[in-house]
């Protein structure tokens, strides 16, 4: 007496088993009956004059890689082909409820569309894996080969880092003309900007998919007199900028914002030329990292190496301003006097423009007004003593008299020195005060020419953060 489920087992498979070897005599005989007879170079039409309709359609999966530098992209997909055999039709209920059938797609057992990506930058060209193909009994011929894609897509750079690319993927036949195979676009919405598949879609972290439709278009090769289709599946892709904004854009704007500060520097500080050359370096060290990152190329400059360029450009102007600023500051008066004009520039006008102040002096309608003008002290005391006449006295009177004459001879002379002092030390401060007016003019000047820089290159960005 067996125990019970050792005949569960038993009868499971006596039932099972025959229907088994029943189902595949009959999927035996159904390969047999389609491959009768069948010739896989034959173009599976009816009517050899008619077009055999082939639609396509692109299943993508993931963008891969953006190479700006060769201009490739590499993205993994599938493609789907449709198309219908005359020859592998059949009834169903005549083999057993059998619907449909696969056949090698390594072994080549029936014809398929020789559709190949004529953009392709692989090295083996077609990359696609040979997959089985799907008949089913209406004659219906399902193709979906997978495969990583890598094609050529020419990079417009102008608007680098905030700039979107649109690669084209062109399929079609490698033989065929148009009068022999139609090429279609397999669409459920032709209005949807989305053609391409993105149901397993996965996101890029550096592009993101604006729109990707599709177009069929027509060419005629001076070879041949017969129009070719093909399919272009276009990618539209945007970049995503918030990387470039907090590793290049921000520092760099930093960077830029410190050259203004440095003008707030007194004109004798000795870390303002280092700190405007420290600045440089700096700037020049980013514009070399966007130029590795941006494709070598000569037709455009992006405008991320525009900004860093007119940033470099400001930079060394500052660098030159700040240059002629302690040239200014350091000149004595024994080398340097001051021509009018130039007094009259710096001393006058752009004091009175910038609303400066200085001790001593007050600014009016372009005009500089001394509140305490400095008068020799003898000046007067001359003259007065040329006017008086001699007058004729005593030997005691005229001792004293010498005696005073010799000291006011000491007395006007020490003053004379300490005049000719003071007049040194005024016109060094007047060469001071209009290094300080060239300084505030610079600070003034730079801080609109960085705002505005700033508020252009905002402005053409097509996009600011994506």
């Amino acid at each position: 007496m067996f125990p019970t489920p050792t005949i569960t087992f038993i009868f499971i498979f006596l039932v099972l088993v025959p229907s088994a070897t029943q189902a595949s005599e009959e999927e035996q005989r159904l390969y047999a009956d389609l491959l009768n007879n069948y010739n896989n170079l034959e173009r599976p039409v009816a009517n050899a004059s008619e077009p055999l309709i082939v639609k396509v359609r692109l299943f993508l999966q993931q963008i891969i890689d953006v190479d700006e530098k060769d201009q490739v992209v590499q993205v993994n997909a599938w493609i789907r082909y449709i198309w219908y055999d005359y020859k592998l039709q059949w009834n169903p209920a005549d083999y057993g409820g059998i619907s449909d059938v696969r056949f090698l797609g390594s072994l080549e057992q029936i014809w398929k569309p020789d559709i190949l990506l004529y953009n392709s930058a692989d090295e083996n060209f077609d990359t696609t894996y040979k997959s089985n193909q799907i008949v089913y009994n209406s004659g219906e011929v399902m193709w979906i080969p997978p495969g990583i894609l890598k094609f050529t897509c020419p990079m417009v750079i102008t608007w680098f880092p905030f700039d979107d690319q649109i690669c084209d993927l062109k399929f079609g036949s490698w033989t065929y003309n148009g009068h022999t195979l139609d090429l279609q676009i397999d669409s459920d919405n032709p209005l949807s900007p989305h053609q391409m598949d993105l149901s397993d879609y996965v996101t890029n972290g550096e592009w993101g998919l604006v729109a990707t439709p599709a177009k069929r278009e027509e060419k005629i090769f001076e070879c041949c007199p017969e129009p070719y289709y093909y399919i272009v599946f276009s990618m539209h892709i945007r970049r995503r900028t918030l990387f470039y904004w907090f590793n290049l854009i921000i520092p760099s704007l930093l960077i830029s914002v410190m050259t203004i500060f440095s003008f707030c520097f007194p004109p004798d500080a000795g870390e303002k030329m280092t700190l405007e050359i420290t600045i440089l370096l700096s700037v020049c060290f980013f514009l070399s990292m966007v130029g590795e990152m941006t494709p070598a190329t000569s037709d455009a400059v992006p405008l991320i190496g525009i900004f860093f360029s007119t940033c470099m450009l400001v930079i060394a102007a500052s660098v030159i301003f700040t240059v002629v600023i302690l040239n200014l500051h350091f000149r004595a008066a024994d080398t340097h006097i001051m021509a009018p004009l130039l007094r009259k520039v710096l001393l006058e006008w752009m004091p009175w423009m910038l609303m400066m102040a200085r001790p001593g002096y007050r600014y009016h309608k372009g005009r500089c007004i001394v509140e305490r003008p400095r008068v020799h002290p003898f000046k007067h005391i001359d003259a007065k003593i040329a006017n008086q006449k001699a007058v004729i006295t005593d030997a005691a009177t005229d001792a004293q008299i010498i005696m005073l004459h010799r000291l006011n001879t000491e007395l006007k002379e020490i003053t004379n020195r300490m005049f000719e002092e003071e007049e040194k030390e005024a016109i060094e401060n007047d060469w001071r005060f209009a290094a300080m007016v060239v300084d505030r003019a610079c600070l003034i000047l730079f801080s609109i020419f960085i705002t505005a820089c700033v508020v252009a290159f905002i402005a053409c960005a097509p996009h600011i953060i994506a």
